[in-house]
């Protein structure tokens, strides 16, 4: 299947890698075409996981945008009432009402019927540097994201992963339904729940008593089984090969004085990580300091990725495959 997808602009580099290496842990992936905001491929997998992703149509074409009329006078539709909506991406500052108006009135005159009040059909057009065109299948709910903001959780701390940052990075692990996630430094647990309500098997470990009880609480709170053991990253009590796929957010370097023990837990984690993840898989590595050198030890490097949160905090993300 060809699809567009419409993305977030938040972080635009993320949010095309999410999408690709989700359909690649379902199909084969195909790029056809991209833009500012716009990935066009061919591949399958579970659409309503996507987080960084605003709308997925069935990609009809691409043209020019002096193009589009020519393209609605041949257009196929079906006999049920439909509507065309427009977004002007990257800049873009045509109207977007007007065309709306236009491409319509051609479909119209070809005997579509026409509901821009209650359509059960939407063809979807985003003009960027050209035009894209297709038949909306899946808007991403972005509410349950608020619903599930770290305040809102039985038990909080600060300076986490956001829910929806979360899931994006659980997707970008190739991670399949029923397949086993490890967070081998869970904290408050938003990536084994972004991972478990997407029908995926968690596991998190967790050093501290207060934070593992407190973890518990927040899977639990979803629905969800407490599976956070207390014990070592450093250590992790599990077989060479056993896991799927690992996504977690280091420690936070924040002083000089912090810098030697944190990095020898840096070391000794990573090391197991590459010990338990099964080969050709892949680790999300979040940290707030380029470790690019360390996680060279131990695995290949797929990408790397930043997210700015404040001005003294970037966050760096390791996308790492197990050799």
């Amino acid at each position: 299947m060809n699809y567009l997808f419409y993305l977030s602009g938040e972080n635009e580099k993320l949010a095309k890698s999410e999408v690709k290496f989700l359909l690649k842990s379902y199909s084969e992936f195909r790029l056809i075409d991209e833009d500012r905001q716009i990935l066009v491929c061919e591949g399958e997998g579970n659409l309503e996981r996507l987080a960084l992703t605003h709308e997925v149509c069935n990609f009809v074409t691409s043209c020019e945008i002096k193009e589009l009329h020519n393209v609605f006078e041949n257009i196929g539709f079906p006999d049920t009432a439909l509507c065309v909506r427009v977004t002007n991406i990257g800049g873009k500052k045509l109207d977007a009402a007007k065309v709306e108006r236009e491409l319509g009135a051609i479909l119209w005159r070809r005997g579509a019927k026409i509901s821009v009040s209650n359509p059960e059909v939407v063809i979807r057009v985003y003009l960027s540097n050209k035009a894209f065109v297709g038949f909306l299948i899946h808007r991403t709910n972005t509410k349950q994201f608020l619903i599930r903001k770290p305040t809102n959780k039985p038990f909080f701390m600060p300076n986490v992963v956001l829910p929806r940052f979360a899931r994006a990075l659980v997707n970008l692990s190739g991670v399949r339904e029923n397949e086993l996630l490890l967070d081998p430094m869970c904290g408050t647990g938003t990536f084994l729940i972004e991972a478990g309500l997407m029908k995926i098997r968690i596991l998190g470990i967790e050093p501290f008593e207060k934070i593992v009880k407190g973890c518990r609480k927040n899977l639990e709170y979803y629905g969800l089984e407490p599976n956070v053991l207390m014990g070592d990253a450093k250590k992790l009590p599990f077989k060479d090969d056993s896991v799927d796929s690992i996504v977690t957010d280091f420690p936070y370097l924040q002083s000089t004085k912090s810098y030697g023990n944190l990095m020898e837990l840096y070391h000794k984690a990573t090391e197991e990580f590459s010990r338990v993840l099964k080969p050709e898989r892949f680790a999300v590595i979040v940290s707030n300091v380029d470790v690019d050198e360390l996680l060279n030890d131990y695995f290949r490097i797929i990408d790397k990725f930043y997210q700015r949160i404040h001005r003294n905090l970037t966050r760096r993300i390791y996308l790492c495959e197990c050799c």
